[in-house]
């Protein structure tokens, strides 16, 4: 590799912004090229992050850029065949979530990146939260024991995502709730557990605000999606996101309209105690009562896009698995898959441990 790490984008989007925004603060990173078919978004992106090398196309620039790595920020249908595009060239790879649209894509993808040494990492950058990080400490220090159970939610009460055509709410385009916000609200949860190997799900899919839509939408994705995911220690994790629910907030009483429109939870559940990743809390378990303390945070709390970018090229440099690596990519994705299929054949599904 050269003295800098050459970085192209793939679509100059809001995803994009972040990722070179962070990247440009880390010393030894070239901002090289970025590629969109819309000339406006490109023209921003320089305006905004300096000169580089343009292209409508992210075929031309993997062939035309001499690059090292490249951060793919396109629609979720795109990621598989750009990521293993850009690893077919050599390149190093981060790569919006959610990683891939299936299991068979994510394989596809990191078993490539394994054959050709290269470093493929998914991006997940709420795990670089204070919060998040600590609580997984204390999990992996033993502190609050034995981990038996966690919960994960992503609740909007009336925020459909209308943009980019409305391939969000579009089944056919990659869209529904469980792919846009399930991966998170799974994700924020199976983190802090350490993410143990899911052996079994069980989830339900639901399309209930459909007559919202505008003209011209397609909205047959779901917008609601809860399940049950088993792991192999025995430990479970329980999960809802919804873009739209007939419900007011946590904090809501008499008032009209919506109290709160969106918010997550994320709780983690030992036998010596939990942890509120949400609220910031450490809950200690005593015979008769439980003690709350508020989760230690460090003296300088670093943007959790910046943290992220900087263990991408960490793990790159140091030929080093990434924290949100590859063969966790491949469970998430099968989490996600056998939720889906759950859903649709109102039955549980197992789930085997996927060789790469």
């Amino acid at each position: 590799m050269k003295e800098a790490l050459r970085v192209g984008f793939m679509g100059a989007g809001w995803p994009s912004h972040q990722h070179a925004g962070s990247l440009a603060k880390i010393g030894g990173v070239e901002l090289a090229a970025v590629c969109d078919p819309d000339v406006e978004r490109r023209r921003k992106f320089i305006e905004t992050h300096g000169r580089m090398q343009e292209y409508d196309d992210y075929r031309d620039m993997l062939r035309k850029a001499e690059l090292d790595a490249a951060v793919v920020s396109l629609p979720t249908g795109m990621h598989c065949e750009a990521t293993v595009a850009a690893l077919n060239q050599g390149l190093h790879v981060l790569c919006e979530k959610p990683p891939t649209r299936n299991v068979s894509e994510m394989l596809q993808v990191a078993r490539l990146a394994k054959r050709k040494r290269l470093t493929y990492m998914f991006c997940r950058q709420p795990r670089y939260s204070a919060a998040s990080l600590e609580a997984r400490r204390l999990v992996q220090s033993g502190r609050i024991g034995e981990v038996y159970h966690a919960e994960g939610s992503w609740i909007r009460a009336r925020n459909i995502p209308w943009g980019a055509g409305g391939w969000f709410v579009n089944k056919q385009k990659g869209g529904g709730v469980l792919l846009d916000l399930g991966v998170h609200a799974i994700d924020n949860a199976w983190f802090v557990m350490g993410c143990p190997q899911p052996v079994e799900v069980a989830g339900g899919l639901h399309c209930a605000f459909a007559a919202l839509a505008p003209k011209g939408v397609e909205y047959t994705a779901e917008d609601a999606a809860v399940g049950l995911v088993r792991f192999a220690d025995g430990a479970t994790l329980h999960f809802m996101v919804t873009f739209a629910l007939n419900t007011a907030g946590p904090d809501a009483k008499n008032a009209k309209g919506l109290i709160k429109p969106e918010w997550t939870v994320v709780r983690v559940y030992g036998t010596q105690g939990g942890i509120d990743v949400t609220a910031g809390k450490l809950i200690l378990g005593r015979e008769k009562e439980v003690e709350v303390r508020p989760l230690k945070k460090p003296r300088k709390v670093e943007p959790d896009f910046l943290l992220q970018a900087r263990e991408f090229v960490r793990a790159v440099r140091a030929h080093d698995e990434p924290l949100n690596s590859a063969s966790q990519a491949v469970m998430l994705m099968q989490m996600l898959e056998a939720l889906r299929k759950s859903g649709e054949n109102r039955r549980a599904e197992r789930i085997r441990p996927a060789k790469i």
